[in-house]
């Protein structure tokens, strides 16, 4: 199908001639198999994917090289206008020679950091003369080179020491991994893999551990072909090795935790692996989650409770009447008693029977956070339908503290707002429960009186009952939902489906923290199975600590906080019109997941930091990683210092979400008007702050959150009450709980009428538009702490 087309670098006058090899679906698989062979390919990535031929002879010019991962112009011949796509990835380069002579410590400068030396061999070590272990004895070696990969994202073994975004005047170093070097490296951590078999003399979570930590170098090994072509044969190799272990540990004495991380690895490093590993671990990700409900042992009748606030209970319970056929029945004696003494269960029956004939039975009743979970405790139920207000998460905090343990099968449909960030609360809760959550708002209609009238939420839940009725698998209960959701506007996302559920894994994943270590297991470089349960602390969340273990192995309620607060983000960037600028409607698509902690030790590493005032980001309370994908949309990873593990999960949120503002300001995600003056930008932040406090508690416990926050951003001493006043019915009744136009405004006032600010107190008006620092974190204060657990 050869057609000439001509690709243009920007800034070089000269283009490039080529032909058209393949496009469309095949053009990927068609690149990878050209890209070993001879000539010079590019794979250029759009809303229809190219593979093209150079024309010209000889290895590719470093202008195009320079240009892998940037946008180019392609124009076919005969076509009076070009399209724009990226230049994904480039064959034909020369083999990078490497230039090391002497070890190279790849954790010099960071404080108390691991000593780790990649050898000229390409081996690792723990001193610069050697040895490189091949055995057991290698744990704490390779368990630091796992961390060490984990604190990078966008770099890979093609780059070994990324540019310091906090001391841009440090040279850039150019040391880098040869495919040569990466031989020998998989050499030896093949030899570490046999010595730690799932059956072996070691001790069981040393041997686990270290099997942990050589697939997170391996992912590494693997993901550098996408920037390096060299690595094609060494890349395939450690992908097999990986899927070996995968098939290990389904044997005696391997862990299911440790495969499934090792499958969602594969996954996240899909587009560097060929074309038939691709496969294998497309069908492996399929795998993971049980296919569907677990018919045979469910036993008797299917009973489900409708667990409703009051203002929804009776217009629901009409439309399971009206409009699905259910009818009003006597509760049966042997029910368990409600755990609302002033709401009893009323019971209704399905007018269709399950797949061996069973009667299908609803109990409903008014449910408030704190009880809704209950029935989860009951074998008597099949399954639960919460149904309610989310109140911006603060209902979600509450059903999160009641101590229930599953008894049972049970299926768990949620329907709320934005319930799809506070999956990992659910499934922490209730691990082996099938669960459907909400990602978007669930709407419904109401009448003159308030009563509900129509639920999007119970079409949605009839749609997966009926579908168990037919004994159909998640993936054909999937189709019923997306026929029965109603419109949202993220039904152009591709995997968009209202109520996340278990055939979903791919997304899914992203929200589930398995191990418990803070980190959305979908980003898990690392996984640590070493976690040490860390308590949250009220009273002393500003003063940084040191933890006493490694970041990785931070878990317990510390990590359960740094969740609460990536999905709190999530929330402020749906409901403010301040966030509406940020790309790829990112503010809609929940792109802010938690990734877990980091500290002096590991600091992040390849973190766009934009324009504004430098911070040592090992220094940093928190930090967010945004980076888009090909298409222009936005992720973002959230983390937090280890040493304010111990903080409040409110005092988290507070300090993520600042970050996650500034950082967005800086790469000029946001900063268009009203955010276009340093004093709107601070009063806006004052906004999201106050907007975040907004949550049912004891009113002291808030304003010394609020004063914390104030002293560590370095802001001006300003009543909460100020601030939460200019968030009043007008942004509600528009869906601006952290912040507006309207509310910038009436913070600062204008040039004929001051605002709130200036008329509370004239002299925190004049420290909030002056300086440079204000509103930035202040940076930690670390004292001398003993070195973490290994």
């Amino acid at each position: 199908m050869a057609k000439q087309l001509s690709v243009r670098v920007r800034g070089l006058d000269r283009p490039f001639p080529a032909e058209l090899v393949a496009s469309g679906e095949p053009a990927r698989s068609s690149y990878e198999a050209a890209a070993s062979g001879p000539g010079v390919h590019l794979l250029l990535v759009g809303e229809t994917d190219y593979h093209a031929r150079l024309t010209t002879d000889g290895p590719a010019e470093p202008a195009l090289v320079a240009a892998v991962h940037a946008t180019v112009t392609v124009k076919f011949a005969g076509r009076r206008t070009s399209v724009r796509r990226t230049l994904a990835s480039l064959s034909g380069q020369e083999p990078k020679a490497s230039p090391q002579t002497a070890a190279l410590d790849l954790t010099a400068g960071i404080f108390g950091a691991a000593p780790l030396f990649l050898l000229p061999d390409g081996t690792l070590a723990g001193a610069a003369d050697g040895p490189a272990p091949r055995d057991a004895s290698a744990l704490p070696l390779i368990v630091a080179a796992a961390r060490w990969v984990s604190t990078r994202r966008t770099t890979t073994f093609e780059c070994l020491f990324p540019p310091s975004p906090f001391h841009p005047e440090q040279p850039v170093r150019d040391e880098h991994l040869t495919a040569t070097q990466a031989e020998a490296l998989v050499d030896q951590l093949e030899a570490i893999l046999d010595s730690a078999a799932p059956v072996s003399d070691l001790d069981a979570l040393d041997a686990a551990q270290l099997r942990s930590a050589v697939v997170t170098v391996l992912s590494h090994v693997i993901a550098t072909v996408l920037k390096d072509r060299s690595f094609r044969a060494v890349a395939d190799r450690a992908a097999a090795r990986v899927l070996r272990l995968i098939a290990d540990e389904e044997t005696p004495g391997g862990r299911a935790d440790l495969r499934a991380h090792a499958i969602n690895l594969l996954s996240l490093r899909g587009p560097a692996l060929a074309p038939p590993d691709q496969a294998r671990v497309q069908t492996l990700l399929r795998n993971l989650r049980r296919p569907a409900p677990p018919y045979a042992e469910i036993e008797g009748e299917w009973r489900f409770v409708l667990n409703a606030a009051d203002e929804f209970l009776a217009g629901q319970i009409k439309i399971f009447e009206k409009k699905f056929g259910f009818t009003r029945i006597d509760v049966p004696a042997e029910a368990p008693a409600s755990p609302n003494r002033w709401s009893g269960y009323t019971a209704l029956e399905a007018p269709f029977k399950g797949p061996a004939g069973q009667r299908i039975l609803m109990f409903a009743r008014s449910a408030a956070p704190r009880d809704e979970n209950h029935e989860m405790a009951s074998p008597y139920f099949t399954g639960l339908l919460i149904s309610r207000h989310a109140n911006l998460g603060a209902y979600d905090m509450k059903a999160a503290l009641a101590p229930v343990q599953q008894d049972g099968y049970k299926l768990m449909f949620n329907c709320q707002c934005a319930g799809l960030t506070t999956r990992f609360a659910i499934s922490r809760m209730f691990p082996g429960a099938d669960i459907y959550s909400s990602w978007d708002s669930t709407y419904f209609t109401t009448g003159p009186n308030g009563e509900t009238l129509t639920s999007e939420g119970i079409d949605c839940f009839m749609a997966v009952l009926k579908g168990m009725a037919a004994a159909e698998d998640f993936a054909a209960i999937d189709v019923r939902l997306r026929r029965a959701q109603w419109h949202h506007k993220q039904s152009r996302v591709p995997d968009f489906v209202q109520f996340i559920g278990p055939a979903h894994p791919l997304v899914v994943a992203r929200y589930e923290d398995i191990n418990r270590d803070g980190k959305a297991d979908y980003y898990d470089g690392f996984l640590d199975l070493r976690i040490v349960e860390i308590a949250e602390a009220v009273h002393d969340s500003a003063t940084p600590k040191p933890p006493g273990v490694a970041a990785s192995q931070i878990g317990g309620a510390a990590a359960s906080g740094l969740n609460w607060a990536a999905g709190s983000l999530n929330r402020a960037t749906q409901y403010s019109e301040l966030w509406d600028p940020l790309p790829g409607h990112a503010e809609s698509f929940y792109v802010f997941r938690a990734a877990g902690f980091y500290s002096p030790e590991d600091p992040p590493r390849d973190v766009a930091v934009g324009s504004g005032p430098p911070i040592d980001l090992g220094l940093a309370p928190a930090v967010v990683r945004y980076s888009k994908d090909r298409a222009g949309d936005l992720t973002a990873e959230v983390l937090c210092h280890s040493w304010l593990s111990h903080s409040a999960q409110e005092l988290k949120r507070l300090l993520v979400a600042a970050e996650a503002y500034w950082r967005a300001i800086d790469l000029g995600y946001l900063g268009a008007a009203p955010l276009d003056t340093p004093a709107a930008q601070r009063a806006g932040l004052l906004l999201l702050l106050a907007g975040l406090l907004e949550f049912p508690a004891d009113p002291n416990l808030l304003d010394g959150l609020w004063e914390s926050a104030l002293d560590m951003l370095q802001l001006p001493r300003l009543s909460r009450t100020v601030v939460r006043r200019c968030i009043d019915d007008t942004d509600h009744d528009q869906g601006n709980y952290y912040g507006s136009r309207r509310g910038i405004t009436a913070l600062l006032g204008t040039d004929a009428k001051p605002g709130a600010i200036k008329t509370a107190s004239p002299v925190a008006y004049d420290e909030l538009v002056s300086g440079e620092h204000v509103g930035r974190a202040r940076p930690l204060q670390l004292k001398a702490a003993p070195p973490p657990v290994a």
